[in-house]
């Protein structure tokens, strides 16, 4: 191997230090939607009444989904170009490793899918039906959230 291709694979793999950016911009959008979460917690629970309180801790819901998916995309990328991350004895070992991008890719569809249904929930709350194929439509979508996760977890188990 001659010395321009030898420089050339250097600078290649030092460049992987660029997906740092990225990492720690995912980081520090985690920290602020996990603290957007607890401020949305205090509210619900100063709120003196279910009907306050609901929406809100489903908000709540909401925003730590959101803080979990970028932390997932945020390990997952630091894995995938970085480096390993070194876990403790007895920590979430399944949770956060990140073997492949299609691994990532599917520990954040998952989590994606969840806000996804906690959207549909905070949605159905202002339900109106008008008619009986108002009903007729939210249980077909109930039942399509319903067949999602079921597919979801034949995926998962199916590995």
């Amino acid at each position: 191997m001659n010395r321009l291709e030898q420089a050339i694979q250097n600078l290649l793999w030092n460049a992987r230090w660029v997906m740092l950016l990225p990492v720690v911009g995912l980081l520090a959008g985690a920290v602020y939607f996990a603290v957007q979460t607890g401020l949305e917690v205090w509210r619900a629970l100063g709120s003196g009444s279910l009907e306050k309180a609901l929406p809100l801790m489903v908000g709540a819901v909401d925003l730590a989904l959101l803080a979990s998916v970028l932390i997932i995309f945020a390990l997952g990328l630091y894995e995938l170009f970085i480096a390993e991350i070194r876990r403790p004895e007895g920590g979430l070992n399944n949770v956060l490793v990140v073997k492949s991008l299609n691994d990532l890719k599917t520990k954040l569809g998952q989590v994606i899918l969840m806000i996804l249904i906690v959207k549909f929930f905070e949605k159905a709350q202002a339900f109106g039906p008008k008619a009986a194929l108002d009903f007729l439509f939210y249980a077909g979508a109930v039942a399509l959230l319903g067949a999602a996760l079921w597919l979801v977890q034949a995926e998962k188990s199916g590995k």
